[in-house]
């Protein structure tokens, strides 16, 4: 048990560091979002925000998203939707070659 504690107190600031530095970028709402949400439920999430899957695969937990016509407010209908949280993907999406 102290060894699971440890770890947790060693990786925890390394993994939670650049998540807070992703969530605090500004989302371009013209861009590639980072979509994250339930496992089976983001397809239905984003077809019903307006939106569609880009990119080669998709990970459990999120999926590489664009607005189809009015990305004026897109990421707030993602999450009105049920979507965990939604960042700008433009880096992720540069990674994966989309």
């Amino acid at each position: 048990m102290r060894i699971i504690a440890m770890i947790c107190l060693v990786l925890g600031p390394l993994i939670a560091a650049p998540v807070l530095a992703l969530t605090g970028r500004p989302i371009q709402t013209a861009t590639t979002l980072l979509v994250v949400g339930p496992m089976n439920g983001l397809p239905d999430i984003l077809h019903r925000a307006g939106g569609r899957p880009i990119g080669p695969t998709r990970a459990p937990l999120a999926l590489l998203a664009v607005a189809d016509d009015h990305p004026e407010g897109f990421p707030e209908r993602l999450k009105a939707e049920g979507a965990w949280l939604v960042l700008d993907g433009a880096i992720a999406a540069q990674l994966c070659g989309v």
